[in-house]
Formats: C-alpha cells, sequence, structure tokens
C-alpha cells in the first residue's frame, strides 16, 4: 500500500505513507544510489581569471544538476564568461536542462573564464555527483506522541513511564494504546535530474536488477 500524503512538484519532494517492510523500505532507499545520472567528470579549464581555483571552480561544475534525455554515455559542455557578473549553472553551453541558477563563480571587470566540460553516466555508489536526490523514512507517526516514543525495529511501540505521568491525560492515554507501529512516511527528493517520483520507480527497478543478478550468480 502507498497512499501519497504530499507532493511538492515545485520543489520536487514526495512524501508518502507506505506499509512495506523496513528491510525493503531501506533497499529501495539504497537503491537510489544505483540510478544512472550524468554529470560533470572532467574540465579543461582554458581561462580562469576568477578569485577561486580551477579545482574549486571544477568542483562546483561537478555538483550541478543534468537533465538530458539523450541517451548518450558522454556529453560534452562549454562555459565562456566575462565579468562583470556572477556566472551561473544556466549559463552552460548548451543547456544543462535544468532553469535553478546556481552560481558557479562571481567574475570582477575584466576577468574571464573558458573551460569545456566532460560529462559521464555515473551512479551515486562510485561518487554522490551522480545522486539524483535523497531518499530516507520514519516510523509513520502523529506529530502530537512523536517526541514521547521510541519505536523498534519490528514496529514495537517503547515509552517512559514517568513522562507520560507528566502529560495531558487523554495524550497520554493515546500513546499506551498504541502498541505496534505498521506503517513508514517515505520522503524523496529530487536534486533536478530526474522527476522525483521517476526516482522512486528507478530506484525499484534498479534493486529488481541487481536482485536478477544476484539470482544468477547464486544458481
Amino acid at each position: 500500500m502507498i497512499k501519497i500524503n504530499k507532493h511538492d512538484k515545485k520543489n520536487q519532494k514526495i512524501n508518502f505513507i507506505t506499509d512495506m517492510e523496513i528491510p525493503l523500505a531501506n533497499a529501495i532507499r539504497r537503491s537510489v544510489l544505483e540510478i544512472p545520472i550524468m554529470a560533470i567528470d572532467e574540465v579543461e579549464i582554458i581561462k580562469n581569471d576568477s578569485a577561486l581555483y580551477d579545482e574549486i571552480i571544477a568542483h562546483r561544475l561537478g555538483l550541478i544538476p543534468i537533465k538530458t534525455e539523450k541517451s548518450s554515455k558522454e556529453e560534452k559542455f562549454k562555459l565562456k564568461e566575462e565579468g562583470p557578473k556572477t556566472v551561473y549553472a544556466t549559463d552552460i553551453k548548451p543547456s544543462v536542462g535544468t532553469d535553478m541558477k546556481i552560481p558557479i563563480v562571481l567574475l570582477e571587470k575584466e576577468q574571464e573564464i573558458e573551460m569545456v566540460c566532460e560529462a559521464r553516466l555515473g551512479k551515486g555508489i562510485d561518487h554522490i555527483k551522480y545522486s539524483p536526490g535523497l531518499a530516507y523514512y520514519k516510523h509513520a507517526l502523529d506529530n502530537d506522541i512523536i517526541d514521547f516514543v521510541i519505536v523498534d525495529d519490528e514496529g514495537k511501540v517503547h515509552y517512559d513511564e514517568k513522562e507520560l505521568a507528566k502529560l495531558p491525560e487523554e495524550l497520554a492515554k493515546k500513546i499506551k494504546n498504541l502498541k505496534e507501529v505498521t506503517e513508514l512516511e517515505f520522503t524523496i527528493e529530487s536534486w533536478g535530474q530526474l522527476e522525483v517520483k521517476d526516482i522512486f520507480i528507478k530506484a525499484v527497478e534498479a534493486l529488481e536488477d541487481n536482485l536478477k543478478e544476484l539470482e544468477t550468480a547464486v544458481k
């Protein structure tokens, strides 16, 4: 069972309630880093008059989310700008596919940068710059009791009797009546390379592929 709790399309974030078991939820969470993502992997610095070292600019370029529909494993981008201005990810040519104005470097008057960037497909398990987003989960608890209980890995609810005695009677009774939590609150945030709903789908597909590979290996 999956029930959408909140889907923020603008900020690319989705939150849903599910009754899947923790091992499966954790496997899907980890499989997010198995999704192939394109990121800038190599930068040829032709000119850099800015105040930042070449390595810092190259690092920032590597973290820019690249949204591409192409099936190629490599793409080439160019960045050539002259100050005074702030250079953004949107200045990269051709477009990296995102309209987020991520700052790269500030150029003063007569300062220039020129570089050629090579982007390649990779996975977050190899380098975090290939991560499409963040996935995490927690036990689904009402906000009024979440600070007063502990839920173990089996979903059993634990609480401190002394602390409960300090709470309003109705709230204490609600906590005592809660013996087990069977649902999880799962959240996924996208960095911009993929639609947030596609991250979950592709993570499940990556998990299925790994299980098939394991099945073949143990036969």
